[in-house]
């Protein structure tokens, strides 16, 4: 295998999408919810159930429209969503391994780029997480036109790599839409697992990684 650049989705694999979540519930919490009517345990219980049922889809309103099954919620969803999304990337912390091995990355001028899901919301992450003025090149799916695992936008990454798929490896956490549509145009793949059995007996990934710093044993493979 000769792997010549990389690709990384950007939520759960260069920065923890469960400590920004955490941080938007917190503040929900504290805003919208009545601690006499539900304490801060119970209620992230109701949000972490409502959430397994709806985090990989971008419609935000899926997740108030489940939380409405445990928890009232008078106001319109619209307001949820728009608190979701402000919170939640208010809440990107940065991950120093993660950033340290893109700084690696760079040094040995090692071809790389994210390409992930969302909309331009991601561009603040990108921001406050320090991975934008890291990168090499971004690419968003709202921006590009279709969400992976679309193989157009795995196709456009590979140009602007200017490498064959063969020769990328795509790293990332969500085995549907990273580790599929990877596959589906023939780069290798790396799946974060975060403690997590690969869900699929068909498409398993190359590699199975606990953290994108991982990765560093296979640079001899550049």
């Amino acid at each position: 295998m000769l792997i010549k650049g990389l690709l990384y989705d950007l939520d759960d694999t260069l920065i923890s999408r469960d400590d920004a979540f955490l941080g938007f519930t917190k503040k929900f919490f504290n805003k919208f919810i009545n601690p006499e009517d539900y304490s801060y345990s119970v209620f992230l219980g109701f949000m972490r159930k409502s959430d397994s049922v709806t985090k990989w889809s971008a419609e935000k309103n899926l997740l108030f429209e489940e939380l409405r099954k445990f928890v009232p919620l008078p106001e319109s969803t619209d307001n949820y969503v728009n608190f979701f999304w402000d919170s939640i990337v208010k809440s990107v912390t940065p991950d120093e391994r993660s950033n340290n091995h893109l700084k690696k990355l760079n040094s040995l001028s090692i071809s790389w780029g994210v390409v992930t899901n969302g909309f331009e919301y991601q561009r603040e992450k990108l921001k406050k997480s320090g991975v934008g003025e890291l990168a090499p090149f971004t690419m968003i799916s709202g921006e590009f036109g279709c969400h992976k695992p679309c193989k157009e936008i795995f196709y456009a990454a590979a140009n602007k790599l200017e490498l064959n798929c063969e020769n990328i490896l795509f790293v990332g956490d969500t085995a549907e839409t990273d580790i599929v549509g990877a596959k589906s145009v023939g780069m290798k793949t790396a799946w974060v697992k975060m403690g997590r059995q690969y869900p699929n007996k068909q498409d398993l990934p190359d590699f199975e990684i606990d953290h994108v710093s991982d990765l560093e044993n296979l640079l001899t493979l550049f």
